[in-house]
């Protein structure tokens, strides 16, 4: 039974840092959409901030297990009729009660508009094995840091299979995600299909993350300014999700600082220093030394993976950066 017709809700639960994460989107949040409701799902049920920054806090229930298999839960979770699920280390720049008004009347959505076909591959699933299997011909790919979805029977029978599917995803051939269980992203993706659910076109105006980034990250909580080129696609979302190693890049944590700043009633600048220029000119090696720091000790396995893909990426990423040409014999 709902409580509130529309909000969002997020988790924070298990390390430290996803706590101060849902507590700087909050802040955002109650910032650019105070009228927009918010929840929490939590193992810290009284903590005073989350007490304070939410209007639901939730105790999470750990039968459902660990990890993105709680996102699988979601709707039995939400205490609202139009519900946002949003991850914990996103932060909001502008109001976000156009993403409501634009997915109303779906049981369930995400923004993208990227499909796996045919011949395609994915770390995560195997795309023909899995097309051929359920008679498909494409499935949804896209970053599930945002869902959307409302209280209905089209939606309770959508998570039901998506909870099927999750028992059996080995089976099914879904690759294991950071070495707990089944990617979310799929498994949702696949239920989307199977339930005759669409993606939304929102040309990058609902939620994106940096990944991809080419050239300047243009982004400003306070003043609502975010703009970027992600890929070949100019974006300006009003959710900035700094998934993965982007939790640990410098414009993240400047950002949560003039939230907090604001929060206490100071000024909202931050403060530069003689390190500044460096810092965010190598944001994104610094981001991912952080990372693999926080992450070795518990998944070996999966940082190694990680480290292994980005040296296969680097010269690429590093051509284009700094826009490097190939020498021409004359």
């Amino acid at each position: 039974m709902f409580i509130s017709q529309r909000g969002i809700i997020t988790y924070a639960y298990g390390a430290s840092y996803y706590l101060e994460m849902a507590k700087s989107l909050a802040r955002s949040l109650r910032l650019h959409s105070p009228n927009v409701p918010r929840a929490i799902v939590t193992d810290n049920e009284n903590d005073q901030d989350l007490l304070e920054f939410y209007d639901y806090v939730i105790n999470i229930k750990y039968e459902y297990g660990y990890n993105v298999k709680q996102k699988l839960h979601i709707y039995d979770y939400s205490p609202f009729k139009y519900t946002l699920s949003l991850d914990s280390d996103c932060i909001a720049v502008r109001d976000i009660n156009f993403i409501f008004d634009d997915f109303k009347g779906r049981s369930f959505s995400v923004a993208g508009n990227v499909y796996l076909q045919a011949g395609d591959k994915d770390k995560f699933i195997d795309v023909d094995d899995t097309l051929k299997r359920f008679n498909l011909t494409k499935l949804p790919r896209f970053n599930g840091g945002l869902y959307y979805f409302e209280k209905n029977d089209t939606a309770k029978a959508f998570f039901e299979t998506a909870l099927e599917l999750a028992r059996d995803w080995k089976k099914l051939g879904i690759s294991e995600f950071r070495g707990d269980g089944p990617n979310d992203e799929r498994i949702l993706g696949l239920a989307m299909m199977l339930h005759n659910q669409s993606m939304f076109e929102d040309h990058g105006q609902m939620m994106r993350t940096p990944i991809g980034l080419r050239g300047s990250f243009n982004i400003d909580a306070i003043t609502g300014q975010s703009t970027f080129q992600k890929y070949n696609q100019v974006v300006s979302p009003a959710l900035v999700h700094f998934a993965c190693v982007w939790g640990e890049h410098p414009v993240y944590h400047r950002e949560v600082s003039k939230l907090k700043n604001l929060d206490k009633g100071s000024a909202n600048q931050v403060k530069s220093n003689i390190f500044s220029a460096i810092k965010y000119k190598f944001g994104y090696q610094i981001a991912f030394l952080r990372y693999i720091a926080k992450r070795v000790p518990k998944n070996s396995k999966y940082i190694q993976a990680r480290v292994k893909k980005l040296l296969i990426e680097l010269p690429e990423l590093i051509k284009a950066k700094y826009r490097i040409e190939p020498v021409r014999s004359k």
